[in-house]
């Protein structure tokens, strides 16, 4: 029974999947944004637009499937219509050319629970494109140019370690404004919390046994 505390620690990392978020800092309008990730392994970035929109680029040396999906958290009965624009950086010549657009209304974002963070989403249509090798760009932007949003690249899943993500927890819950009770809500901490209490209820258990089988016997 004294391991019980130890197979508690050691099945934490099951409940966490890769999430890390970055939250996007911009010094200047229209700065560009790089963004470090694999194809097969989501990147996040949380933003938010203050009067201009925000570009981010990925760069590959191979082809491979652009991916992107907003998430801005279910605070009103309508969504902030945030629109994306990918691009392509012209390899001679400079210049850009148009890859996709964009443009999400409100009967477009569909209402999504996240068990990880705890929070309720609105979710925009996957942008997904297969593209050559070179750079891209996309750009997020609503009318105003002001909202909050978090916005994933790439598609697939990974672990970066339970601890790691239950930073990025907190970090999105502090970046939307949450207090840091919210984190009660979150998979990462209320599925740990609830095999720490029936590891400890077996310990108990276990540990008075014999008293309990006695009581049982006197009755």
């Amino acid at each position: 029974m004294k391991y019980l505390p130890l197979l508690a620690v050691v099945l934490l990392p099951a409940f966490a999947l890769a999430f890390s978020p970055t939250i996007t800092e911009i010094d200047q309008p229209y700065e560009i944004v790089t963004v470090d990730f694999e194809p097969t392994t989501p990147a996040f970035y949380l933003g938010e637009l203050q009067n201009y929109p925000v570009m981010y680029e990925v760069t590959s040396e191979q082809a491979f499937t652009l991916s992107a999906v907003l998430l801005q958290p279910k605070s009103g009965a309508q969504p902030i219509d945030f629109s994306m624009i990918a691009i392509r950086k012209n390899d001679r010549g400079g210049g850009v050319s148009e890859v996709a657009r964009q443009r999400f209304d409100s009967a477009a974002w569909t209402t999504q629970k996240d068990a990880q963070t705890g929070l309720t989403f609105w979710r925009s249509p996957a942008f997904s494109n297969e593209v050559g090798a070179g750079t891209y760009r996309i750009e997020i932007s609503t009318p105003k140019n002001t909202g909050k949003y978090l916005l994933q690249f790439g598609e697939g899943e990974d672990s970066d370690g339970y601890f790691a993500s239950l930073s990025g927890v907190r970090r999105t819950h502090q970046f939307f404004g949450f207090s840091v009770v919210k984190m009660l809500t979150s998979s990462l901490v209320y599925y740990p919390l609830g095999i720490l209490f029936l590891l400890f209820i077996i310990e108990r258990t276990w540990r008075y046994r014999k008293l309990i089988l006695k009581s049982s016997g006197n009755k």
